[in-house]
Formats: C-alpha cells, sequence, structure tokens
C-alpha cells in the first residue's frame, strides 16, 4: 500500500513520501536499497556479543521515507520494519505492532524525519493493524528521542524464545498507546523472536 501526496489517509510530510509496504511488495532492488539503509545507518554502533547472537523476526511491513531533495528523486533516506504479534504482558495476552530497525541515512539524520515516519505510521498500527499498542526496543541513549515521538518506556527487560528457550534482553522497552487501553503490569514475553 503506498500512501502519498496524491491519496493521503495518513499525515503528509513535506518533501517526504511515505509508503507502508507489505512484505511481498519490497521488490528485490528496493531490498537492496533497504539493506543498503541498515548498514550505513547502524554501522557505527557497538553491538555486544549478546545482540550479535540474537536472531530477528522477519517483518511483514516496511515504512519507507524517501525524499525529493532536488537531485535524486524518491531517494530512500528513513524507514522501520513492522509486525503484528500477540505478547504476553503480566501472563495477559496484548497485540502489538512491533517497530525494528529504525533507520536514517547518516546524511539526513537529526532532520526529524524518523520523527514524522513514526508519527505518520501511528494511524497505520491502530487503522490498518488494529492493534493497541506499539512495542519498540532501544538503547538508552535512544529513549529521548523515542519520547519526543509519544512512546512511553514501560521496562528494561524482556523475554523471547530463540531455538526452543527463553532469554532475557536487558534493553529499554517502550510502547506506544493507541487506544484506550491500559498497558498490564508485569514481566513482557515476546513469545517469539525480537524485531
Amino acid at each position: 500500500m503506498f500512501i502519498g501526496p496524491q491519496n493521503s489517509v495518513y499525515p503528509k510530510m513535506t518533501n517526504l513520501h511515505i509508503s507502508f509496504l507489505s512484505s511481498i511488495e519490497v521488490t528485490p532492488e528496493l531490498d537492496r536499497q533497504i539493506d543498503s539503509l541498515d548498514r550505513l545507518a547502524f554501522s557505527g554502533e557497538d553491538h555486544t556479543a549478546e545482540i550479535d547472537s540474537i536472531a530477528w523476526a522477519t517483518h511483514e511491513w516496511m515504512v519507507l521515507g524517501c525524499l525529493d531533495d532536488g537531485t535524486s528523486p524518491d531517494a530512500l533516506v528513513t524507514q522501520f520494519c513492522l509486525l503484528k504479534r500477540e505478547i504476553l504482558v503480566g501472563g495477559q495476552p496484548v497485540w502489538v505492532a512491533g517497530v525494528g530497525g529504525v533507520a536514517t541515512r547518516p546524511e539526513w539524520q537529526k532532520h526529524g524525519l524518523a520523527s514524522q515516519l513514526l508519527r505518520a505510521a501511528q494511524a497505520f498500527m491502530r487503522d490498518e493493524i488494529q492493534v493497541p499498542f506499539g512495542l519498540l526496543i532501544c538503547a538508552d541513549e535512544r529513549q529521548h528521542f523515542y519520547a519526543s515521538c509519544g512512546w512511553q518506556s514501560v521496562a528494561q527487560t524482556l523475554y523471547f524464545t530463540q531455538d526452543n528457550h527463553q532469554r532475557a534482553l536487558k534493553t529499554c522497552v517502550m510502547i506506544l498507546p493507541l487506544a484506550d487501553q491500559l498497558w498490564p503490569a508485569g514481566e513482557i514475553d515476546l513469545r517469539g523472536l525480537p524485531w
């Protein structure tokens, strides 16, 4: 599904053309561009052995921000992936839209593009994916950025399953309320791979 300037049902961002694509709509060429952007955006980050040993979940949608900067029309500059999952929080089932891999080309960072993409995705998560919460994990130094987009910290640890073993991941866990529902108290179990 493309949500662009002509048929925008989600917030239109100046010069940022936002697309919501299912995983089957991602062409091999676009997949190469997405991988390239990931490598650029995350190349300077230090990863622990724990992070490097994690297998990550497959996405169901890509949220893409392309910018017409006057030189290369529709250049992919910011992106993240989405999936829908029923997790457990304090033993209660809760549906979430998992947000992962938020990335922006280094030369376009600190221009508010990822913020625009995250805000535009709120309606998509609520109306199309139809979940009461978004959920992401992030490094502590990124918590302020997500908080500025309406996300709230709810835990510093979550549990996930990999190779039939439950593992704990110590990281900042944040949610975005999308409906009139309270987040339950208790441990968060992703019931599968993290995103």
